[in-house]
């Protein structure tokens, strides 16, 4: 099994969990967040935008740390591609006979 085929059992198997969690809690709620009030919300809305939300900040975080390796890793590869042009520079000037 490849990595991508094992994150998307986990992501199935996770909405699976969270579906039947919503389903067996439908009742309505009312939620307070700081400044804002709704009353009567069924809690399968509130459940699953939770886990939207989620999934969308874990993307982002995702994303940034994929940028910051693709970064990396082209600086080392600059280096690489530095260090072979210095190495046939060197040889250049002091052949190994």
């Amino acid at each position: 099994m490849s990595k991508n085929q094992f994150y998307f059992l986990m992501a199935t198997i996770f909405a699976i969990i969270i579906s039947i969690f919503s389903v067996q809690n439908a009742e309505s709620v009312s939620i307070n967040f700081l400044f804002w009030k709704v009353q009567s919300v069924s809690k399968i809305v509130v459940i699953l935008l939770s886990a939207l939300l989620g999934s969308l900040v874990t993307l982002c975080f995702v994303f940034v740390w994929q940028l910051k390796k693709r970064s990396y890793i082209l600086q080392l590869e600059a280096q690489i591609k530095d260090l072979k042009k210095m190495e046939t520079d060197k040889e250049r000037v002091n052949p190994i006979n």
